[in-house]
């Protein structure tokens, strides 16, 4: 099943009216605003939890406050899934849209033809592959429909390696002083931001 299936039935892309194109496009943008939104305040409350272990006076409240932080740091990766998958979404209805908007300049052309003529899996591959702009349409469009079946990752791994260990430690070096609590937060989550706090201080 197509994602365009999902949404709008098992029809050829180009036949989906220009009006629901749009308001799926406006609810995607909705979505994934509200998602970055969420990464946002799950950080600073990760961030917060390490500030708070800071001030932690035993080993049993240090692991309370790890199983916390791994809580997060889980959820941050599911988001963080869902965000690559509905801006895959957003990508295929923009393009979508484009399209439809010059359907009138396209119909009657063997460029057209193509398009019409490309099962709904393979025109929906090629609109997820590519952001196609206004401005440029042709160059654009031609592009798309002279490319091969490369796919272009996403260049992202959420497999989960964090453990209550890692985190255990990361805490005892914000409470040694080594971390601050936001650098310990990006560590944990596997960002590439991680600085001790020496080398933090010596670039200012």
């Amino acid at each position: 099943m197509t994602i365009l299936s999902r949404f709008f039935g098992r029809k050829n892309p180009l036949d989906i009216p220009l009006s629901k194109l749009r308001e799926s496009q406006i609810k995607l943008e909705y979505q994934i605003e509200r998602i970055e939104k969420e990464l946002v305040s799950t950080d600073q409350e990760i961030a917060r939890l390490f500030e708070q272990a800071r001030r932690a006076r035993s080993k049993s409240e240090e692991l309370t406050i790890a199983t916390k932080i791994k809580t997060l740091n889980q959820r941050k990766k599911n988001l963080q899934k869902t965000h690559v998958q509905l801006n895959k979404q957003l990508m295929l209805i923009s393009n979508l849209v484009i399209i439809k908007e010059n359907e009138a300049f396209l119909k009657g052309t063997p460029t057209w033809n193509l398009l019409k003529n490309m099962s709904p899996e393979e025109l929906e591959r090629h609109l997820t592959e590519m952001q196609l702009d206004a401005q440029n349409f042709n160059e654009n469009l031609n592009q798309m429909l002279g490319m091969t079946d490369q796919t272009i990752g996403t260049g992202v791994d959420f497999e989960e390696d964090e453990e209550l260990a890692e985190i255990m430690k990361t805490i005892h070096a914000v409470k040694e002083g080594e971390l601050e609590p936001e650098v310990a937060a990006e560590k944990v989550a596997g960002e590439k931001h991680e600085k001790k706090k020496e080398d933090w201080l010596e670039e200012l």
